[in-house]
């Protein structure tokens, strides 16, 4: 039986007290499950010399840490390697926290003149929305990858444990049902939620993840430049299609 690919995606945000017109991402990688478990093997070794300490005294890998000291920043390309030999593909999804909090409050203002009262429910909550719009776009456009994403084997997805679980799964069934019939055939299991200490390769999202926000505060149009060159300051990375 071949397996589905496999695609593992975390979030990073840019604390509101740090800058209100900062950013939310989700972000992650695409690969063979086989790819991930050796990426995961190669991963768990090098988090004992070149990982930090989480509160529970477990070593780990998070990006927010690592970029904290300049010795720290130089062991990322170590672990972002491991990245480039075993994913197919990077995917994310990008909102500014600005522009939402506006729409939110053009959307309450334009209502309250029709006398409504609008509950916006999840759809207040960025992890949310990031998540409707990965989903969407990635399956809208699957056909862009189809040489390295063959079309007759779909995505399971898995995320953090922290990313909007309960949301996700109450409204998984309605969600599949109400996508075009053209699209729906690639669309794996119900996504999985995980603690990325269970589940190490949502670590190398938690990398991708964090770099594209970065890029995105560096540079608000729609592709940044060190996004489109894999420019990571002191080191680039290969150039590879990603969405």
């Amino acid at each position: 039986m071949v397996l589905n690919f496999q695609g593992v995606i975390e979030d990073s945000w840019t604390s509101e007290s740090a800058d209100p017109e900062g950013e939310f991402v989700l972000a992650g990688h695409i690969a063979e499950p086989g790819e991930w478990a050796k990426l995961i093997g190669e991963w768990d070794r090098l988090l004992p010399k070149f990982g930090t300490r989480a509160k529970n005294g477990k070593r780990h890998f998070k990006m927010k840490e690592m970029a904290q000291f300049p010795d720290r920043m130089e062991r990322v390309p170590i672990f972002y390697k491991l990245i480039e030999d075993h994913v197919i593909t990077s995917i994310s999804c990008r909102m500014n926290l600005g522009d939402f909090r506006r729409a939110r409050e053009r959307l309450a203002r334009q209502t309250a003149t029709w006398g409504w009262s609008v509950m916006l429910s999840d759809w207040d909550k960025p992890h949310f929305v990031t998540f409707r719009g990965l989903m969407d776009g990635f399956h809208d456009k699957r056909e862009m990858f189809a040489d390295r994403l063959s079309l007759d084997r779909k995505v399971d997805f898995i995320f953090d444990k922290e990313i909007a679980e309960k949301q996700v799964i109450k409204i998984w069934d309605e969600y599949l049902e109400g996508r075009p019939d053209e699209v729906r055939p690639y669309y794996g299991e119900k996504p999985r939620f995980i603690d990325d200490q269970e589940f190490l390769a949502l670590q190398s999202a938690d990398l991708w993840a964090w770099w594209v926000r970065t890029w995105y505060e560096w540079d608000a149009s729609d592709f940044p430049d060190k996004l489109r060159d894999f420019d990571f300051g002191t080191w680039k990375g290969k150039s590879e299609p990603t969405l």
